[in-house]
């Protein structure tokens, strides 16, 4: 590649205190201040939910109040969950509690980004010579780059709504990072990087399945093979860490195995997925599906991905190119030849993603920098716009046409105190512009400069968001209304609630705001709880026999949708 240098002035880090303000705000924000949403977020605090109200096989086999037959992924995110939500019962409603958890992997997977990006990039290699003695040191020039790829990270558009879930993909994506982290660290301490390794593998198996697993052995197999420095720690790789990965990571189905017929019956359906989540060929859906989703849903790392490895494709062997290239390859295995293609199976591939485009940041030119922020300042400049202009309108009715497009989000929903949404709102827009003010001012270049805007943009937009629209996205996606409903006509009764059509999150929510006792085994119930969807919606209910009908109900956003509950003469 050709050369360049990297000066001391270039390599400066970016500010801590602006760096931990962003990372804050990007993690914070769509955590606090709401319920359980549809429909992953609310069915993965189910499980956690079950969890933490039930018993030893509700731990093992994740369920939703019964509903064990959740075979896409394992209990382990939620085990977290639910640990932390029963250790902070007594301050905070459980599903504050999981969000705390799912904010706190949140932010301990930028960590472990930021410190695998930096034991990286300081090594021997990647910074170019210096013979003249006016450029960074190692030190410097490593923080930078963790600097800049944890500015790509948080700049990832598909990224930011996902990880604000309590699902199986989030915490997937810590782990891949984990991963990363501990194959990094093996360089300078091989055998606790080689725990690491072995133990995010292994974790992988009791979260999205065998999988993500495969493929990040087989990745950290093939290192000592295309990286020398790889090769010279590589003993620990078949000592410590393989050994580990393949014990710990068959503790969770071996458990399984050992404990009751249901639970044996469970793994049976989980390994049948595991089996039936791939096939041999990629099917024209998913190839369509991934075509079509990835240039926006990895804007702007996959440029500047693509950028790195052309630039540094004369060195791919460096540690700091090899571990997130060959990371991202056998990741994309999965990702592609997914059966059914979803975005739980492109989020693992962002970490590596956002790694190798922090290394390309130092070779970009002038004009391509310069691309980047006006395209950063342009986009979310005019999102923040739309963002206020819908919200002065879904206050105060002024313009009518976009006020009556506002209302159809969140019909019936009044808002009923709007003054701190308004200063938080004004606060992020003014430091939007400054940002912006500053990054157009003549300052002297630094790495992290041509992707500050796009994370601080991305960041700006979604804390306005979860700002100004959080009480409406609150109300547009809970069942908190229906739970509550229902809860006030089976307040008191012993008898228990036999349910039919009840999907994953409306269960969850019923069973977290209502409090019953949903289809227990071997038990008739007195109650009846009916979910209609679709065209069964719009129809007169057929009566049911020997029950009347207690309680009807459904969200505002939805006509297509009915809760039924009936009250049954006698159990039987």
């Amino acid at each position: 590649m050709r050369a360049f240098l990297v000066t001391r002035l270039q390599a400066r880090k970016l500010p801590r205190w602006a760096l931990l303000l962003l990372c804050g705000l990007y993690v914070l924000p769509g955590f606090i201040g709401r319920d359980p949403w549809r429909v992953d977020d609310a069915a993965g605090f189910g499980i956690a939910l079950t969890m933490a109200r039930g018993g030893p096989f509700d731990w093992l086999v994740p369920n939703i109040a019964g509903m064990w037959a959740l075979h896409d992924g394992g209990p382990l995110p939620f085990v977290f969950a639910a640990l932390i939500a029963k250790l902070f019962a007594f301050a905070a409603p459980l599903h504050q509690s999981a969000m705390l958890a799912s904010a706190t992997g949140l932010a301990l997977t930028l960590i472990a980004f930021w410190y695998a990006s930096y034991a990286l990039s300081r090594r021997p290699g990647l910074l170019p010579p210096d013979p003249l003695g006016a450029g960074a040191s190692r030190t410097d020039f490593g923080r930078a780059i963790a600097d800049s790829g944890l500015l790509v990270l948080l700049a990832c558009l598909g990224l930011i709504t996902r990880m604000h879930e309590t699902t199986a993909a989030a915490g997937q994506v810590g782990l891949v990072t984990m991963f990363l982290f501990g194959a990094a660290w093996s360089l300078d301490r091989p055998r606790r990087g080689a725990v690491i390794v072995a133990l995010a593998i292994a974790a992988s198996v009791a979260t999205r399945g065998l999988a993500p697993a495969i493929a990040m052995l087989l990745a950290w197999l093939a290192l000592p093979l295309i990286s020398r420095p790889f090769r010279l720690v590589c003993r620990s790789t078949f000592t410590v860490s393989l050994p580990l990965a393949v014990v710990a990571g068959a503790a969770w189905p071996l458990a399984l195995a050992g404990a009751s017929p249901e639970s044996r019956e469970y793994l049976a359906q989980w390994l049948a997925w595991n089996a039936e989540s791939t096939v041999w060929l990629p099917t024209t859906q998913t190839l369509v599906y991934v075509a079509r989703t990835m240039p926006w849903y990895y804007w702007p790392v996959w440029p500047l991905a693509l950028w790195a490895i052309g630039r540094w494709r004369g060195k791919l062997d460096l540690p700091a190119i090899a571990l997130p290239l060959a990371t991202l390859a056998c990741l994309a295995i999965p990702a592609i030849f997914a059966r059914n293609a979803n975005e739980a199976e492109l989020l693992p591939l962002v970490p590596p993603l956002a790694m190798l485009a922090a290394v390309g940041l130092p070779t970009l030119g002038r004009g391509i920098v310069s691309l980047i922020d006006w395209f950063a300042v342009t986009v979310y400049t005019l999102l923040g716009v739309a963002v206020w202009a819908y919200w002065i309108a879904f206050n105060t009715g002024y313009p009518p046409r976009m006020a009556y497009r506002a209302s159809m989000f969140a019909p019936e929903f009044v808002p009923d105190w709007i003054f701190l949404e308004l200063v938080l709102g004004v606060l992020a827009t003014i430091a939007w512009l400054l940002l912006v003010r500053w990054r157009v001012s003549r300052q002297r270049p630094v790495i992290w400069r041509a992707v500050v805007l796009s994370a601080g943009g991305l960041v700006f937009t979604w804390f306005l968001l979860m700002s100004l629209w959080l009480s409406a996205f609150d109300a547009r996606n809970t069942y908190r209304d229906i739970g509550l409903g229902m809860r006030e006509h089976i307040a008191g009764s012993d008898t228990c609630v036999e349910t039919h059509g009840l999907g994953r999150a409306e269960r969850a929510s019923i069973y977290y705001f209502a409090e019953p006792r949903l289809d227990p085994p071997g038990e008739t119930c007195g109650w009846l709880l009916i979910q209609d969807e679709g065209p069964l919606a719009f129809t007169e209910p057929a009566p049911v026999p020997d029950a009347t009908l207690a309680w009807s109900g459904k969200r505002r956003d939805r006509i297509d949708e009915r809760f039924r509950l009936y009250r049954r003469a006698e159990p039987r």
